[in-house]
């Protein structure tokens, strides 16, 4: 069961190419193409969700994969009939995720942080309902940047030298991975963005 980033890294390992290219695939697809099947980018982020609150549910059962299943189809069946509500929620979400984040690694605790978190959601859920299709075109960005950064380094692992430089480039710099997947999914953003504008334009 994959509940953390190493998990991640040893499936892509004993995956290969055999993962790799499906997943540069389905990212490219998503990063180009993630607006126009935005209730399908909706359901994917809430059947992930799902699935991590049913890998937390499941703790260390061995029937974990079945929470993390069950709530990730539940999630994401639940969000595709108001699919536009949804994406506020998941705004909202995302704004409070890292808000929450930020103030713990801030060290602050308690009710505060709650409170601020539930605030923040409140606020971020609005400003998402009203620019709902930025916040499908950000996260199919990230979503899409994720997946073909994940096939490539299944690829890379084939070579262990082009790994093991890999490894140690990232190891002497911690900015090389946020690079590598902030830069593609900026550029994921704004080309999706510009195709929306160019699609209206003709219409």
């Amino acid at each position: 069961m994959i509940t953390s980033v190493s998990d991640w890294v040893v499936f892509l390992r004993q995956g290969d190419a055999v993962i790799g290219f499906p997943l540069i695939i389905g990212g490219a697809a998503l990063m180009l193409l993630g607006w126009r099947m935005w209730k399908l980018c909706v359901v994917l982020a809430y059947g992930l969700i799902g699935a991590g609150v049913g890998t937390t549910l499941g703790g260390g059962s061995p029937y974990q994969w079945v929470y993390a299943l069950a709530c990730g189809a539940l999630f994401g069946a639940a969000s595709y009939w108001p699919a536009k509500h949804a994406v506020g929620v998941l705004g909202g979400l995302i704004g409070a995720s890292i808000a929450i984040y930020v103030m713990s690694d801030c060290r602050i605790i308690g009710p505060a942080k709650w409170i601020s978190g539930v605030v923040v959601f409140i606020a971020t859920a609005a400003i998402s309902f009203i620019n709902r299709r930025v916040v499908v075109i950000g996260v199919t960005a990230v979503l899409g940047a994720i997946l073909v950064l994940s096939g490539a380094t299944a690829l890379v692992m084939m070579s262990p030298r082009l790994y093991g430089s890999f490894s140690a480039l990232t190891s002497n710099s911690l900015i090389v991975v946020p690079f590598f997947l902030l830069v593609p999914a900026v550029m994921s953003f704004f080309y999706q963005v510009s195709e929306v504008h160019r699609h209206q334009a003709e219409l």
